[in-house]
């Protein structure tokens, strides 16, 4: 009974030594959260005007509308400005159990997403979102004088900037189409007219009536969908060598 004992011991210590280890990371990690979103807390009056586009009037019409704003932005500011540790704790804790190779693919395709997230975050907040302003601001009347609840742009920027960082994944999920099987490389090249086709209407009907602003979106995304491409053209090297 005791080297049975000991045995069943002996199974459960790794999983307890990994729970702790997992335990500890996310502390690292909401502990590094809760700092920065404290730094961006105190630091709002030069966050604010980053956000808001100059030729914008906000207003509050709540009292307490102002505070939680201030308090939403500045926690999604630190999860943002976490994300290197938070990363990096989990690489740590995942990178035991890998090989070498595996450690090498998900180590490129990690900083890969990584950097096209902060870049669709980046372009979301500077570049899409004031260009969707100026174009439902088109369909303003001159009668009317635009006036922004700071609540409500806020989530506007937030649901813009959030939908741009998950596009800005298309290369990574193209990856994952085609080396689970779902689709093939073959059809995603032949369907990439069409595909640059629906990116610059959306361009079109989304910016401003000029040829730059429609450009400024429309390269970025199909930029993308050739990255993409790209890189599925790896995935299908692997599968036929395996």
């Amino acid at each position: 009974m005791s080297e049975r004992h000991e045995e069943c011991l002996d199974r459960k210590l790794p999983i307890i030594e990994h729970l702790k280890e997992l335990r500890s990371r996310l502390l690292v990690c909401v502990i590094s959260i809760m700092l920065f979103s404290v730094a961006s807390f105190i630091l709002w009056p030069e966050i604010f005007p980053l956000l808001i586009p100059d030729d914008l009037s906000m207003v509050y019409i709540s009292p307490q509308e102002a505070l939680l704003v201030k308090i939403k932005i500045s926690f999604l500011c630190g999860l943002l400005f976490s994300l290197p540790l938070v990363l990096f704790e989990a690489w740590k804790f995942i990178v035991p159990a890998l090989t070498n190779r595996e450690r090498k693919v998900f180590l490129f395709f990690g900083l890969l997403s990584s950097f096209l997230f902060l870049c669709g975050i980046y372009f979301g907040i500077f570049t899409i979102t004031p260009t969707m302003v100026r174009f439902f601001l088109r369909f303003s009347h001159q009668s009317l004088i635009p006036l922004f609840s700071i609540a409500s742009y806020s989530s506007f920027l937030i649901s813009i900037t959030l939908s741009f960082a998950i596009i800005s994944q298309i290369p990574i999920i193209m990856v994952l189409v085609v080396k689970l099987g779902f689709v093939n490389r073959e059809s995603i090249e032949k369907q990439r007219g069409l595909a640059v086709i629906f990116i610059f209407i959306i361009a079109a009907v989304i910016t401003p009536p000029d040829a730059f602003s429609q450009m400024v979106l429309a390269l970025p995304m199909w930029g993308l969908y050739e990255l993409g491409l790209i890189l599925t053209k790896f995935v299908k090297k692997s599968r036929q060598e395996l």
